[in-house]
This record gives C-alpha cells, sequence and structure tokens, in this order.
C-alpha cells in the first residue's frame, strides 16, 4: 500500500513538473516573441551576424565558378531558453573561440 502511495506522489509530482515547463515555454514564447531584452548579450552564439563562406573553383575549361553560402543563426525560442538554462549551471566566462 505505501508504495502505490508513494508511486501516485511521485507521478503527481513528476507531471506537475513537466506541464509546469511546458507552460513556462508557451508562456515565454507567446508573450515576448520568444526575445527578451539584454537576452543576447551574455550568449556569444547569439551575437553573431550572418556568416559567409565563398569558395573558388578554377574548372579545367579556364571557367571560375565562385560559391557563397550564408550561413543565418535563427533559432527556436526552445533553443535559447534551454541555453539561458544551462548557463545557469555551466557559466562560460571565456571569450569564444574564431571557428
Amino acid at each position: 500500500m505505501r508504495a502505490a502511495v508513494w508511486n501516485t506522489r511521485a507521478a503527481l509530482l513528476y507531471s506537475l513538473g513537466g506541464w509546469t515547463m511546458l507552460g513556462a515555454m508557451i508562456h515565454y514564447s507567446r508573450t515576448s516573441g520568444g526575445d527578451i531584452a539584454g537576452e543576447n548579450e551574455s550568449d556569444p552564439q547569439a551575437q553573431q551576424g550572418p556568416r559567409q563562406e565563398v569558395f573558388v573553383t578554377d574548372t579545367a575549361f579556364g571557367l571560375r565558378v565562385t560559391t557563397t553560402i550564408t550561413y543565418r543563426e535563427v533559432q527556436p525560442p526552445i533553443t535559447r531558453l534551454l541555453r539561458r538554462v544551462k548557463s545557469f549551471f555551466y557559466p562560460n566566462d571565456v571569450p569564444p573561440s574564431e571557428n
């Protein structure tokens, strides 16, 4: 009987935490559109602008082919939220690498 009561309490606590997290994520993404003023100040990956890579290839016939690839960092709100939560547990005071 004790095991059933403990199992019920644990299930209620687990479900309450899950629904609270889900509700917070929905509220966070709807009320502020996922952007909070000052959110991107401490996230070095969010401060990066579009990144471009240019590849130049010379073919056998003397033609030059230039390929430009532009990467944009468009992060869904859940990624920003998870990075923020992670930053509380693992603070990163090291400047970002150039890679």
